[in-house]
């Protein structure tokens, strides 16, 4: 075959694997902010890591116990002071260290991890993006762990930084993914019952238009449409899937466990437990994908990230810029009571609110943190405490390198007690770099997994930043916003307003949303208050059939059912 027939080919092929992977692959808030972005187009090594859409019946038994949404009720005995929310902490935080698993094949997170600065320096020129186009993650955790619980990682990190960390200690362990489909499931069963003249509060289905979805059950009106259908009006569910696709498409794996065990990353189910915990673990059909733009335009998001992000590190005594293909991800698990039940969320998080200067400030100070502990003597350093010749930092020419004598000079309260800290002890700083020799990596040979431990504290959660991006006459869609943010508990957004993938600094902003969280989380209260009583239905039933099981979305399509309902099916793995 001549060369350019051959590349046509190839062409023809990889367009085709987009589109079946946009039909496999139905999106929800929180997948957008999940994926990574690859500046490369897809190679012949990119193809291989991915997998053919599963069915989402797959592992799963015959029988089936159906839950009617609608027929969920709020629990009787909440009172007006129980609160809404309480009890807020950040457990743990991780990174995804793609150069580590490059060379050893084995999935490596780091632990504390650190988010990425967002670098605008001040009076840099307007960026014109291409728009995004390359391989995403949709679930990069279960992508990673190549089979296994996409959950392992957050769990490892939680024992990783607390020894006594127990998962019973909580009524729910999820991903925030998971509580955006529930409450939007709760609230497009509700619809019904509010005030017509309201809005609706988000696109939980993203319909190409509801007119459409009707038209379809109605078979051209030879079927009666569903009331429950007609009073969303038109509008509503706009987006690029329909409501049938995204239903069939969604699935919730379930657990009912009495423990777990971090050396092999499974869970403990004993029936005589008197503690259980319900376990939701994120499912999708597909966990990565390819975008080609000219075929399946997604918008600026990941090539804005791409551009203005920055993973700062304290390596070998210098603060240095690590790659983006080096880094992949900083996730946050938070804890929390939520009408009184316990909860822990784990979730992605875009960005920090710091400057760099008050970044390198903070990483500095764990850094330092970590050299007044004992036995901190570098496996680097020679006997007689001269620094070897033969070891040399890390850096990378296309990365910025800082000395951290310089980043201190920013310090100031310890200004005058680390400016003279000796060159010997800078170099005895933990490495964090990604070598398979490093003192400070921990493998679990049975999951398999490698953790790398940091200097670093926990990042502050109030610092935590989520970023958007939004054409300059498109409005932020508040709404979507604080369903997402509210079960991650992030109070900042920085959004970024652009002309077909033109970007300025002027054309930014960022906010503290704490107020009109809190205000929407109380005008949805009686739905949050359902998402409770859904637990513990969940729990029950799943509990009656093993405590393995999995979660179905259902809409239905008869006047005569009730629209939404949620299927229960056991679990063989």
């Amino acid at each position: 075959m001549p060369e350019g027939s051959m590349r046509k080919a190839g062409e023809i092929k990889l367009l085709s694997r987009s589109r079946a992977l946009e039909a496999s692959s139905p999106i929800s808030h929180d997948m957008v902010s999940e994926r990574i972005y690859d500046r490369d187009l897809p190679t012949a090594n990119t193809l291989k890591m991915f997998s053919v859409a599963r069915d989402i019946k797959e592992g799963l038994e015959d029988d089936v116990t159906e839950i009617l949404v609608s027929g969920v009720k709020a629990p009787a005995d909440f009172t007006e002071n129980v609160p809404l929310i309480e009890g807020i902490r950040i457990v743990s935080s991780y990174n995804w260290l793609a150069e580590h698993e490059a060379d050893s094949e084995i999935p490596t997170i780091q632990v504390p991890g650190a988010p990425p600065i967002l670098h605008l320096p001040p009076g840099r020129p307007p960026l014109q993006l291409k728009p995004d186009t390359g391989h995403y993650f949709i679930d990069q955790n279960a992508s990673r762990m190549k089979g296994k619980s996409g959950l392992i990682p957050g769990l490892t990190a939680c024992h990783a930084c607390e020894k006594n960390f127990k998962i019973t200690d909580y009524d729910v362990v999820t991903d925030r993914n998971n509580l955006i489909k529930l409450f939007e499931l709760i609230e497009l069963s509700a619809v019904g019952n509010k005030d017509p003249t309201k809005p609706a509060t988000s696109t939980p289905w993203r319909a190409p238009s509801i007119e459409a979805a009707a038209a379809r059950r109605a078979r051209g009106g030879s079927r009666p449409v569903h009331p429950f259908f007609q009073q969303l009006g038109p509008g509503h569910g706009r987006g690029i899937k329909s409501m049938d696709r995204r239903a069939e498409a969604t699935r919730i794996d379930v657990d009912m466990v009495s423990g777990y065990d971090n050396d092999t990353g499974k869970y403990i189910y004993d029936d005589s437990s008197a503690k259980k915990t319900l376990v939701l673990t994120r499912w999708e059909p597909q966990n990565d994908e390819i975008i080609v733009s000219s075929r399946d335009f997604r918008g600026f998001g990941h090539s804005f990230l791409t551009e203005t992000r920055q993973f700062l590190s304290c390596e070998d005594g210098r603060v240095i810029q690590r790659g983006p293909k080096d880094v992949t991800g900083f996730h946050c698990l938070v804890e929390y009571k939520l009408f009184g039940m316990k909860l822990l969320v784990r979730y992605h998080a875009d960005a920090c609110d710091m400057t760099r200067e008050e970044f390198v400030k903070w990483i500095s100070q764990d850094a330092l943190r970590d050299l007044e502990e004992p036995d901190t003597q570098s496996e680097y350093d020679s006997e007689d405490g001269s620094e070897d010749p033969d070891r040399t930092p890390y850096e990378s020419p296309a990365t910025d390198t800082f000395d951290l004598l310089d980043a201190f000079k920013t310090l100031s309260v310890k200004t005058e007690q680390t400016s003279n800290v000796p060159t010997k002890l800078l170099s005895s700083l933990k490495s964090t770099s990604a070598d398979v020799n490093n003192p400070d990596t921990i493998s679990l040979p049975q999951i398999p997994m490698d953790i790398i431990h940091t200097p670093n504290t926990i990042f502050p959660a109030h610092k935590i930043l989520q970023v958007k991006t939004r054409g300059k006459h498109t409005g932020l869609n508040r709404e979507k916003l604080y369903i997402q943010l509210f079960f991650s508990q992030t109070r900042n957004v920085f959004v970024a307003y652009h002309t077909r993938g033109l970007f300025s600094e002027a054309e930014t902003s960022k906010e503290d949303i704490t107020e009109g969280m809190a205000k929407w989380a109380n005008d949805n209260k009686e739905i949050l208050k359902k998402l409770i009583s859904l637990f513990q239905v969940i729990k029950d039933k799943v509990g009656e059939i093993g405590g393995k099981g999995a979660l179905e979305f259902v809409l239905k399509k008869k006047a005569s059912d009730d629209p939404v309902a949620l299927e229960i099916r056991g679990r063989s793995d």
